[in-house]
């Protein structure tokens, strides 16, 4: 069942059709590295009462991100915390899927699309989110391409064989959306080279005046 639909993707309202798939991207130690709710092991059963349970709670939102052109699926993007006093959420994805040329951007197109359905259609202000630093670098660069801004750094916002590691939080507002004009413009030209080159040096420009050593 579609839910919203942008160029390349459908996104849909999980079905059992491809639970096995995605619990098995749940229990996985690719997934486990970057995500650090995913460590401790889930059954299918129990990821599918997981999905129920937050869904009736109005405080979530999970879609199915699935490929356009012949029904893949390629991953889910969420909105948890939603807080309509606050105007707030949080988003995230998980997409462990090997890409190709036609669906390398599915990630970014998905979560511009949630973020234009929460701010213009759920009436929110603010959409947040955190990824570690620095194995999502990449990752990063490309959220600021769509859009998302640096708000700060926690030092240990996971731990990982005993040592802390860092996040990144990053938030975009109605307003920056707005101002820069993202939704007229397509996330293959948002992601062009000039615009990742441009912001991987105002990512390292940022924690450099927070006194942090980019790793390349």
């Amino acid at each position: 069942m579609i839910f919203i639909e942008t160029d390349n993707l459908n996104l849909c309202v999980p079905s059992k059709k491809n639970l096995e798939k995605w619990t098995t991207w749940i229990n996985s130690s690719i997934l486990r590295n970057t995500v650090p709710s995913t460590l401790t092991p889930k059954t299918m059963e129990m990821q599918w009462d997981w999905i129920q349970s937050e869904l009736k709670s109005n405080k979530r939102i999970f879609l199915e991100i699935c490929d356009k052109s012949n029904d893949n699926f390629l991953g889910v993007v969420s909105l948890s915390q939603i807080d309509y006093q606050k105007r707030s959420a949080q988003i995230a994805t998980i997409s462990p899927t090997i890409k190709n040329s036609k669906n390398k951007f599915c990630v970014y197109e998905a979560r511009k699309a949630l973020v234009e359905y929460s701010l213009f259609e759920l009436s929110l202000n603010k959409i947040y989110g955190t990824m570690i630093y620095p194995e999502n670098k990449s990752f990063m660069i490309n959220n600021m391409c769509i859009g998302f801004e640096i708000e700060g750094i926690n030092h240990d916002y996971s731990w990982n064989n005993n040592k802390p590691r860092m996040g990144i939080n990053y938030f975009i507002t109605r307003s920056i959306f707005e101002k820069k004009k993202l939704f007229e413009k397509k996330v293959i030209n948002l992601l062009n080279t000039q615009h990742k080159s441009k912001n991987k040096k105002k990512l390292i420009d940022t924690l450099n005046c927070l006194n942090i050593k980019d790793i390349n």
